[in-house]
């Protein structure tokens, strides 16, 4: 009898505990233990570690600054695999939109501001690899699973109004004294100094587009004089201090070139003759920080004080033969004092001051402004110079140490031959080679100089500046792979071709005759 009872019992409590659930299905299944909101300072941290590029990787042998001599690390190669995807970043850009609305009344706050530049950064970086990308129907979510392809030329346009915008907000919180930035790793939460990178970056967008300076659509002269007209509105980097710049923090992240990972890859990298080529041409003193003299050079009496001593491999030469000279010390290395013998080296710059000054000299070289708040083209070709200089430790006047190391390796076993170098600014500037010329010459200068200052920094900057006007000369053969071309764009991200196969072939009709092909040639550089 009480088993029975108890059968009759249990429908009867199952149906009160249904009852009392009712409706409460969605409290039950959440997980007490798993974050439903987060901080979009957190947030912020995350999307400026994905914005940072940083050296030591494939881009720097694309850039010609460096080149692989051992085949187990790699090859020189321009047989481009699929272009970033950084759509999964710019989720994270919503979502800390979103956070931020949540937290302020107002939509001016520094997260709406600078989400407005990260979509513009993004979305052109990938661009500038692959050509038309999704962008408007993009990051929909479940709403839309196969955007389309925007044009390259929408990517640019809406991208620059983001910049316009994101300026105009960032200008009324440094007039506010706004302090709601929190989790900046590059500038310890200043708007004012993201204001500033946002202008910087508008300006390199602008270079970018120097092959449609005729288009009434983009109206990129007005828009470079508008800017630079305007320095209260539109306020620039004014030093190196103002650099977007990536630094390393041992142990958490190291840079890449460190006393643990010397024994590994110190000796199967090597100079380019691009890179090396440029700088003892002009008897630039840069070539003592950055590279090594070859040692076999040294070895036979050449003075390391001398810039004969310091010679880089051709970027086409057959991998082979580049291994066995360099083994042979016919080639320079990185100067493992300045790269290897700490764990902090130096830091990244991703937008810096001395590549805006260059840009800035360029964009009067063409024609698009007469002169900037700090003076003509000349004056900004010779600040960025002078900036690139000081950031290696090299003085106006006066001497510095040059190092090149001996034996052992980085840190306490290390043995560095140190040698004065003196190479005064003026005397340097005075050679026909660096001293600005207006016109065409000019412009080959002022790209030259770009080229060297960026050396180790800004990603594929320096590729995307060759490929848009040839300087410098980026030479080719066996060793550079792709028929011995210098190939103009990345493929688009694999899933594209199997997730939005409709678009993705229509992108590639449009633009490359229906061939994702590396060789084919963008819109931006027509």
């Amino acid at each position: 009898m009480k088993k029975l009872a108890l059968q009759r019992l249990l429908p009867l409590v199952a149906l009160i505990l249904l009852a009392g659930c009712e409706g409460n299905f969605d409290e039950l299944n959440l997980n007490s233990n798993k974050p439903t909101t987060v901080p979009p300072s957190l947030l912020l941290t995350g999307i400026l570690n994905d914005l940072y590029d940083a050296p030591a990787d494939d881009y720097e042998k694309w850039d010609q600054y460096f080149l692989i001599n051992y085949d187990y690390y790699g090859n020189n190669q321009y047989v481009f695999g699929e272009g970033k995807d950084k759509y999964s970043t710019l989720k994270n850009v919503i979502k800390m939109e979103e956070e931020a609305a949540k937290l302020y009344t107002t939509d001016i706050n520094p997260y709406a501001a600078l989400g407005k530049f990260f979509r513009a950064y993004f979305f052109t970086q990938m661009s500038l690899q692959m050509g038309d990308i999704p962008m408007t129907e993009a990051l929909l979510g479940g709403t839309n699973l196969n955007p389309v392809y925007d044009s390259q030329k929408t990517v640019f346009v809406q991208s620059l109004k983001w910049l316009d915008e994101a300026n105009t907000q960032l200008g009324t919180l440094v007039a506010q004294s706004d302090s709601r930035l929190a989790g900046d790793i590059y500038f310890g939460n200043s708007v004012a100094k993201w204001q500033k990178t946002v202008n910087a970056y508008r300006l390199r967008l602008l270079v970018h587009l120097s092959k449609k300076e005729s288009d009434t659509d983009l109206n990129i002269k007005t828009q470079f004089a508008t800017i630079l007209g305007n320095p209260t509105k539109y306020p620039l980097m004014t030093s190196t201090d103002d650099n977007l710049q990536y630094t390393y923090i041992n142990p958490t992240n190291k840079y890449p070139e460190n006393p643990g990972s010397f024994g590994f890859n110190a000796l199967r990298e090597n100079s380019s003759a691009t890179y090396v080529g440029l700088l003892t041409k002009l008897m630039d003193p840069r070539v003592f920080v950055t590279t090594e003299p070859a040692s076999a050079k040294v070895s036979a009496g050449t003075s390391p004080t001398s810039f004969n001593a310091f010679l880089g491999a051709d970027p086409g030469e057959d991998l082979g033969i580049m291994y066995v000279k360099a083994n042979a010390g016919e080639y320079s290395l990185i100067n493992r004092k300045h790269y290897y013998e700490t764990y902090t080296g130096e830091p990244s710059v991703q937008i810096g001051y001395p590549e805006m000054c260059f840009n800035i000299a360029e964009a009067i070289n063409r024609g698009w402004a007469t002169k900037g708040a700090s003076g003509t083209a000349e004056d900004y070709y010779k600040a960025g110079i002078l900036a690139s200089w000081a950031a290696y430790g090299i003085p106006a006047s006066g001497s510095f140490s040059a190092y090149f190391i001996s034996s052992g390796s980085p840190g306490s076993t290390a043995v560095y031959n140190s040698y004065p170098v003196n190479t005064p600014f003026d005397t340097y500037y005075a050679q026909s080679t660096v001293k600005y010329a207006a016109g065409s010459a000019g412009l080959t200068e002022i790209l030259n100089q770009r080229y060297l200052a960026l050396f180790r920094h800004s990603g594929l900057e320096s590729y995307f500046t060759y490929r848009r006007t040839g300087v410098p000369n980026f030479t080719t053969g066996p060793g550079t792979g792709n028929s011995e071309r210098i190939a103009k764009r990345f493929q688009y991200i694999a899933t594209e071709r199997t997730a939005n196969t409709v678009n993705y072939k229509a992108a590639l009709t449009s633009q490359f005759a229906g061939n994702d092909d590396i060789n084919g040639v963008m819109w931006i550089l027509k």
